[in-house]
């Protein structure tokens, strides 16, 4: 194996792992999610796993979710789009991305599972999350015979937008900062012209197609 074909494993593989820590804290959050509407919105997020943080720019609509990070100054990608049950990781330094598509389909299932979960929501009062005063819930929520409790913080300058979400031993965490209710350009949930989609090789060979 060349030398450009080793770095091109070891950036992908980066990519790789940086969304298995997304699809982690997606699963974690959908344990919690109450059943409302989520508007479209963009924020700072900070996410804390078994004491690692994560930070990303995120943007939210009815289309899909973008994720915007950097890690060790490697700028990713990740786009999850709900509705053609795919999942793309960007890189765009190379301007080549990845198709997840089976992960995609799994958090298509997990999303539709989740919108016939019964959520119950006990209130724990009030407290301050960054520059926001929000209702603290304790959220317990029933999904396919399983129950998963966790904490969840709504903001009220923001109509109760979820602006934190824990689990309930502290476990993983997830807070938005900076948070801009509205659309969002349709333009950031697509591939961009002139990226080229690479292939998973199982000995470790990621081929550009052409």
């Amino acid at each position: 194996m060349n030398r450009n074909r080793e770095k091109l494993v070891r950036i992908n593989a980066s990519h790789v792992c940086q969304f298995a820590i997304f699809c982690v804290l997606l699963t974690g959050a959908l344990e919690v999610v109450a059943q409302q509407q989520i508007p479209a919105f963009s924020a700072d997020q900070v996410q804390v796993t078994r004491g690692k943080t994560k930070t990303a720019k995120v943007y939210s609509s009815e289309k899909g979710v973008r994720l915007e990070s950097n890690d060790q100054g490697k700028p990713s990608i990740t786009i999850m789009r709900m509705d053609e049950k795919s999942v793309w990781i960007l890189d765009p330094a190379q301007k080549t991305y990845m198709d997840m598509a089976g992960l995609g389909a799994m958090g298509m299932e997990m999303a539709t599972a989740a919108k016939d979960a019964k959520v119950e929501k006990q209130p724990m009062g009030s407290e301050q999350v960054g520059e926001y005063h929000c209702d603290k819930f304790h959220v317990q929520t029933t999904l396919e015979g399983h129950v998963y409790k966790g904490i969840e913080w709504d903001a009220k300058e923001l109509n109760g937008f979820p602006v934190k979400q824990a689990g309930e031993k502290g476990e993983w965490s997830k807070e938005y900062q900076n948070v801009k209710l509205g659309p969002q350009d349709p333009s950031l949930f697509e591939i961009p012209p002139g990226y080229k989609k690479i292939d998973i090789g199982l000995g470790g060979l990621f081929k550009p197609k052409s």
